[in-house]
């Protein structure tokens, strides 16, 4: 960054941490930064990897991963340091529910003993039971949110529970306050599926509590929970909502808060002492990132980044009472704009009858929010109960309908579903326009989990709920392009592992052979490829969406079933963070010689190959012979010549004093050469991988 710089602005080093023998990542998912000096002099920096759910440690100078931090809870990504204390939130912390029926729980109705309930679980036969199936919070659910850290030697000093269910920032003063954004879930507030007529109406429109948390962290002051929006039943009026509050700073004397409610596209401002909100200002789409300036020492100015407008607000923070933006910065984005706007229509509060949360507050970063709703679903055949559900990912929709559990919405077949078990319904989509599907999907969310029970609107077209019909047919657009995410441990050479190879064959082929059984159940039959989702499962109709994401979802099955702490195998998994393979591996009972299935899971493709997304940087310290750029450079270069990926090269050309940038584009080559690399500026030369390497050396 330094202005008399001959690199200035250009990328000098790609810090990354792959396994030698396998040649997968173990930096997966990086999110959240924070640097602190170490104790013998120099520098390091944290990185929180979501997924992996532990923090790297690098040291700065020697730009190397040093260590790890283990996180026991789900998702670290907010991450900051103050006066020698390293602060991680964990995004999905869960809010201590679970399904009922263990022995103990206190139950209106009929009570599952707990040997049965077990039974059944293993039977996948719990809807015979009949019993009262609520949600309920466990004390001995596992709540971790805050997990503090001496950066002088890297010691975990204190964990803090029960403040909120998913965690979005944090920012802390000079005197150890910590405030993180956060949304707090209401599902057992209607969670109460055994009591008939309990659904959307108890709910009140109102699944997420907006809050700020407060807490000091070594004190014995308790938490303070700073409520954005008035409590239920009261609601908001129109234009007062704060949904998913996001990104977060401080002012530099701590008096004042500035905070993005990023599902109601505004900047807002708050007292530290009392938590009142001060101000508000409206911005682009979705406000994430913040940075605030300072001048004479006061509170100056905040730059907003608008990451669905695409854009960054300048705003005038003089007045933390009156915020006022002064500038808008548009800035380049490819993405067609029907999926832009079907982005901005899916994060929309606008979406809800409330104002208070969005589809993206279920499902963040189109995924799940891991926990369980009884929501307007059918009622169990058989029963009189509404089941709850857990939240499906969006991910990876495409060519996967029809969709939710019940495999009714956006059916393009018709025929038995598993709310109807027994009798044939009609098609409600169009097999040959994908779009009718997601759209149907979409209205009826529109219907029913995003409107007041009470609330009478219709759209432009006469449809229940909130948001145009250009706004539904833009996001039914946008969730087909929902891509699912590469594997996580696939190698970037693109050959996967030999235990991968034979977990898929036990899983799509040979199936589980039990001798007690008496014949092989082939997981594969109801879980196809790319993502493990098949449709109309024989006998039942229910679609078959449980794998999907296996790695990152811990609550599997509709209900949860396993996720339950009375199970002494769960609460031993829920004590170290819920590790997605262990809870996996009870749900084939636990036999090793299914594991190598997870291997499988890790590595098979979802249609982009070991070496999509990845980059290098070639220098002096990186270039020479036998290094792992070099593998990793001739990896993306047979990608590039499969038409896999498009490798493309940028730099600066250090030359007698002068600093000329450059870009290449690639040759791809034949089998027998290796790619060719066409300067694009400068002198317009040509290179080979060898010529290129030898003069970054």
């Amino acid at each position: 960054l330094a202005e008399d710089s001959p690199t200035r602005f250009a990328v000098v080093a790609t810090i990354q941490d792959f396994d030698p023998l396998t040649k997968a990542t173990r930096f997966d998912e990086p999110v959240g930064i924070a640097f602190a000096e170490k104790a013998n002099g120099g520098s390091k920096a944290y990185v929180a990897l979501s997924s992996e759910n532990r923090i790297a440690v690098i040291d700065v100078a020697r730009r190397e991963v040093t260590g790890h931090l283990e996180i026991p809870a789900q998702d670290p990504r907010a991450v900051a340091v103050r006066n020698g204390r390293l602060y991680v939130a964990a995004f999905e912390s869960n809010n201590q529910t679970q399904l009922s029926g263990g022995r103990g729980d206190a139950i209106d109705g009929d009570l599952v003993t707990f040997d049965a309930w077990e039974h059944s679980i293993r039977n996948n036969n719990v809807l015979s039971l009949g019993a009262v199936l609520d949600i309920i919070k466990h004390p001995e659910m596992p709540d971790r949110d805050l997990f503090v850290f001496d950066t002088a030697n890297d010691e975990l000093v204190q964990t803090v529970n029960g403040l909120g269910t998913l965690l979005y920032g944090l920012a802390v003063d000079d005197a150890g306050r910590v405030f993180i954004t956060q949304t707090d879930a209401r599902n057992d507030v209607n969670g109460r599926a055994g009591t008939k007529g309990h659904g959307l109406a108890e709910l009140d429109n109102r699944p997420f509590l907006n809050r700020i948390t407060s807490l000091h962290p070594g004190s014995d002051a308790a938490p303070q929970f700073i409520d954005l929006e008035p409590l239920p039943p009261e609601q908001p009026t129109d234009g007062e909502a704060l949904a998913t509050p996001f990104g977060v700073a401080l002012s530099s004397d701590g008096s004042v808060l500035v905070a993005t409610a990023a599902s109601s596209d505004a900047i807002f401002t708050a007292a530290t002492d009392s938590g009142a909100v001060l101000g508000r200002v409206d911005v682009g789409s979705w406000p994430s990132g913040i940075a605030l300036e300072h001048a004479d020492g006061r509170l100056a100015r905040g730059w907003v980044l608008n990451a669905f407008e695409t854009s960054v607000s300048l705003v005038d923070l003089r007045d933390p009472k009156a915020p006022t933006v002064v500038a808008t910065i548009p800035l380049d984005d490819p993405t067609p704009e029907v999926i832009a706007q079907g982005r901005r229509a899916f994060h929309t509060a606008a979406a809800s009858s409330t104002g208070t949360f969005s589809c993206a507050s279920c499902h963040p970063d189109g995924h799940t929010d891991q926990l369980l709703w009884v929501l307007k679903t059918p009622v169990v055949s058989g029963g009189e109960q509404i089941m709850p559900r857990s939240t499906m990912p969006c991910r990876g929709l495409r060519d996967t309908e029809p969709y939710h559990w019940d495999g009714i919405p956006g059916d393009p077949y018709g025929g038995i579903n598993s709310a109807s078990v027994h009798a044939a319904v009609p098609a409600n989509s169009d097999p040959t326009k994908p779009a009718s599907s997601t759209r149907h999907l979409i209205d009826g969310g529109l219907a029913t989990t995003m409107r007041h029970v009470d609330d009478a609107r219709v759209n432009d077209e006469g449809k229940q709920g909130h948001l145009s019909a250009a706004d539904r047919d833009a996001m039914a657009a946008f969730l087909l392009d929902v891509p699912y995410p590469p594997a996580p441990k696939r190698p970037y050479t693109n050959v996967v592992s030999e235990r991968a190879r034979r977990g898929m064959k036990l899983f799509h082929v040979d199936g589980d052979n039990d001798p007690s059984k008496p014949r092989p159940n082939v997981c594969g039959n109801c879980h196809r490829f790319p993502h493990l989702v098949s449709t109309n499962t024989p006998g039942t109709g229910m679609d078959a969406p449980t794998w999907r994401g296996a790695y990152d979802r811990w609550l599997i099955l509709p209900q949860g079933r396993l996720n339950m702490v009375e199970f002494d195998f769960f609460k031993r998994v829920a004590e170290r963070g819920t590790p997605e393979e262990e809870v996996w591996k009870f749900s084939w009972g636990g036999r090793e010689r299914f594991n190598p299935v997870w291997d499988m899971v890790l590595e098979a493709s979802t249609g982009f190959v070991g070496g999509f997304g990845r980059q290098l940087t070639l220098n002096r310290d990186t270039a020479g012979e036998g290094s792992e750029s070099l593998d990793l450079l001739a990896s993306l270069e047979q990608a590039d010549r499969d038409g896999s990926v498009a490798l493309s090269g940028e730099g600066v050309w250090l030359e007698e004093g002068d600093a000329t940038p450059v870009q290449f584009t690639v040759d791809a080559g034949d089998e027998f050469e290796r790619a060719v690399y066409v300067e694009i500026g400068g002198g317009g030369r040509t290179f080979s991988s060898d010529q290129l390497s030898q003069a970054a050396a």
